[in-house]
């Protein structure tokens, strides 16, 4: 396990940071004066280097995207700094010329065709390669005569992957990319990011719900709730944070195993029970077997299921240790 994160307010290069970042809503009266604040992401501190795939996960209203806007410097934060080597990202077009962003929904002309999408991201962007969109169009084959209107979902996600990908950034931040896609171009966009990670060093963050494709690829992952990290850690680091263990009792489990207050989740089909509680536990092991279990066997566990029992937790601490 690599050493924990220290985050300071420090300019690294080839580097993406938000340190202690903040971000507030605004909540307005019927005249259209503001009436109060929400708080939609609080403290949060994120590293992504040179070469490194990170998840961003959380429930649906968690803050993923807005942390995400934040990253790509289309909110300015409320609290704290999001710098790329060093320098703000907010209302800096030099800087936000190394980041590509692919967001969950159409942001582009829908009356313009392909195409012309192309030739006005040649324009804006000086290092965009028509060749390379091009190239990327022959895994994904969208028409190109096309309008925005016209394409499906996955069509206008595929394109403007192709796009952004075409700038050929530092900085890849998808939010929710493969909402629409087929699994073959699925497998295609996410076979890409990993070779431009390991081929370019592109830094990549990617919030998505579909766990078991991010599973194969990411190095780190970072759970989001009510706006605050909970879980920051390396894949096998979070996925052993919780544990399901297959217990066999021929005569039925104690009574007891049911009001354990570390255990998340039971159930059981005959004598052989599924009991999921937080982390690997030796003394629970043992206990399970003074108390007639003939079989206790922890079972692997994906980053899908920790991710869901996880958040069935009440107290993050509880999971993680302390505060974040």
């Amino acid at each position: 396990k690599k050493p924990e994160k220290i985050y300071e307010d420090k300019n690294i290069m080839g580097i993406i940071k938000a340190f202690k970042l903040g971000f507030d809503y605004l909540k307005y009266d019927e005249d259209g004066n503001v009436e109060a604040t929400q708080r939609a992401v609080n403290d949060v501190n994120l590293d992504i280097e040179a070469g490194q795939f990170v998840a961003v996960l959380g429930h649906n209203g968690s803050g993923k995207t807005t942390i995400i806007k934040c990253l790509t410097g289309i909110y300015k934060p409320d609290q704290g700094t999001v710098t790329l080597d060093g320098k703000p990202v907010y209302e800096n077009t030099a800087v936000k010329e190394k980041i590509g962003y692919v967001a969950d929904s159409n942001h582009m002309f829908s009356s313009y065709k392909v195409k012309k999408m192309v030739a006005l991201y040649k324009n804006l962007y000086p290092d965009f390669s028509k060749d390379e969109f091009e190239k990327l169009n022959l895994i994904f084959q969208v028409n190109t005569n096309k309008r925005i209107s016209q394409l499906s979902k996955g069509q206008q996600m595929r394109v403007s992957f192709m796009l952004n990908m075409a700038r050929k950034p530092e900085v890849m931040i998808l939010d929710e990319p493969t909402s629409g896609l087929d699994a073959i171009a699925k497998k295609d966009l996410l076979d890409i990011l990993v070779t431009s990670v390991e081929n370019n060093d592109m830094m990549v963050l990617i919030s998505s719900h579909h766990l078991s494709e991010l599973e194969k690829i990411c190095d780190d992952v970072t759970l989001i709730r009510d706006g605050r990290i909970y879980v920051q850690d390396e894949l096998e680091e979070v996925t052993a944070k919780m544990a399901k263990y297959q217990l066999v009792f021929p005569e039925g489990a104690p009574g007891e195993l049911y009001h354990r207050k570390d255990v998340c989740h039971i159930s059981n089909v005959g004598s052989v029970y599924t009991v999921v509680l937080p982390g690997t536990d030796e003394i629970f092991e043992e206990e399970m077997r003074k108390q007639g279990a003939v079989v206790v066997e922890q079972m692997p566990m994906g980053l899908e299921e920790s991710f869901i029992y996880m958040n069935r937790q009440n107290d993050a601490d509880y999971i993680t240790g302390g505060d974040n």
